[in-house]
């Protein structure tokens, strides 16, 4: 006789807005990531660049039922503007995980 065992999952929903989209930050634009979460949590936000390099990455603390927002300021993490193009951006949960991903455009003028 074969028993069986549930398993109880609990799935972990964070939802990832950005805005504006492409944006400037030549001229003082700021991209904002609005990030939704079920449950408190730990994420990491990374940006990367065409060529998958890691641009920036950031540590957001995430409370369940609430929005929490963050911003790049479209510089790396040595201080450097990056150019014009697109950039991926991924959150990963705190288990490494991705949980989203998306697109971002800059365009300086």
């Amino acid at each position: 006789m074969r028993r069986t065992s549930w398993l109880l999952v609990l799935l972990l929903a964070i939802t990832v807005i950005n805005y504006p989209n492409p944006f400037n930050p030549k001229g003082g634009q700021w991209a904002t990531f609005e990030c939704t979460s079920d449950t408190n949590t730990e994420a990491f936000l990374y940006i990367y660049d065409m060529s998958a390099r890691l641009i920036t990455r950031q540590t957001l603390s995430l409370t369940g039922g609430t929005t929490t927002k963050t911003a790049w300021n479209g510089y790396s993490d040595y201080n450097e503007l990056v150019g014009n193009g697109i950039y991926f951006y991924q959150l990963l949960d705190s288990a490494k995980k991705r949980v989203s991903r998306g697109k971002i455009w800059v365009i300086n003028n």
